[in-house]
Parts: C-alpha cells; structure tokens; sequence
C-alpha cells in the first residue's frame, strides 16, 4: 500500500513537474489550464476512491493499532508504528508510545499533523512518511534523537527546525551530526504539493 502511494505520488509531481516547463517555456498558460480543469481532479480522486476495493474500511497492518483517524480531531497512537491515512478531512495523531518505530501519515484534502513529542524511539534506525497534497503538513519531533529529515513542498514554504525555503519545487534537508551512528535514528520524509511542511520540536 506504501508504495502504491509513492508511486502515485511519484506521478503526480512528474505530471506537475511537465506543466510547469511548459508554463516556462510559454507553451500555453497555467493560470488559464488550472481555472478551467481544476474540477477534474475531484473526479479523478472519486473514481479512484470508488475503484479501489473495500475503501470505506478502516484497516491496520496486522500487529499494529489503528490510529482511529476522525476529521478535525486528535487522537492520541499507542502503537509502535503509525499507518494513517484520509482522503477528505485532516490526519492529526500523537505518538505516546515509548518506541516508536515510524510509520506513514497521509491526507488529501486536509492537513497532517504527527507529533512526537511525547513519545519515544525505539533502537536502531526508523522512517516516519508524511504526505498530503492540498492541505499543511507539521511534525513535532522529540529533543534528544538522531534526525535525518528531508522536506520538500512543490507549491508551498518547507520550514525544518530552523531552515526555511519558499517558492515554487522548496526543499529543505537537515541532518543531526553524527546520525549514522547513532543508536536510535528517525529518518523523516515530508512531501506536500500544494501547501506548507513546518518540521519542529
């Protein structure tokens, strides 16, 4: 399901990528493209939801809690790892268990939010996945942990701890001196396209 997602993702910048060369190379207008096609893309999204099977349940990967995402409400993830995803609504979870293991947090129309703040990490090296497409993305991060933490934002500012980049395709990368080494790592990734990315402790 991961990297179904990726792939996808993947696509959707190259196709976005593709339009705005053509923009800058004066092809045609973006401006225009975007007001008169934008209503396409609520379709697409809904045939696909529609198409994909059993997209009403709510699943977890087996050994891992599901983080009971409700729209507009936080709700507090005991489990190791964290596999949260929304089409319509914000995904906002806070991570309370004391080893955590990463995990993905993903949204379409709405913002993501995971803090981890008040939990732990477990040893070795993890990988924490945040994406959305039209919303923001913020992650609270917890003080004292090797951190390898690349943002990037294609329409949007990428805010990561206290480096910050605006404009069209932001990127931002940070990394803890002496990461590798490390005994608990997180690797975090945050991906949004049309919104903002604040990566914060």
């Amino acid at each position: 399901m991961a990297a179904s997602r990726g792939k996808w993702l993947g696509f959707s910048l190259i196709i976005v990528g593709t339009v705005f060369l053509l923009d800058s190379t004066g092809t045609f207008d973006i401006g225009d493209l975007i007001w008169t096609y934008w209503p396409l893309l609520l379709v697409l999204w809904g045939l696909a939801m529609l198409m994909r099977p059993g997209f009403r349940r709510t699943r977890a990967p087996f050994g891992q809690a599901s983080a009971g995402i409700v729209q507009g409400a936080g709700n507090t993830h005991q489990g190791e790892s964290i596999e949260s995803s929304n089409v319509f609504g914000d995904v906002d979870v806070r991570v309370t268990s004391p080893s955590f293991t990463g995990g993905s947090a993903t949204t379409v129309f709405g913002d993501v939010s995971v803090d981890c703040r008040q939990g732990g990490l477990a040893d070795g090296e993890h990988r924490l996945t945040v994406s959305g497409v039209f919303g923001d993305s913020r992650v609270i991060v917890p003080p004292g942990i090797a951190l390898d933490i690349t943002a990037h934002a294609l329409l949007g500012d990428a805010s990561v701890l206290d480096q910050k980049r605006g404009g069209i395709s932001a990127s931002v990368r940070y990394t803890t001196p002496g990461f590798d080494s490390a005994p608990k790592r997180l690797r975090i990734s945050v991906s949004q396209v049309f919104g903002d990315i604040d990566v914060h402790q």
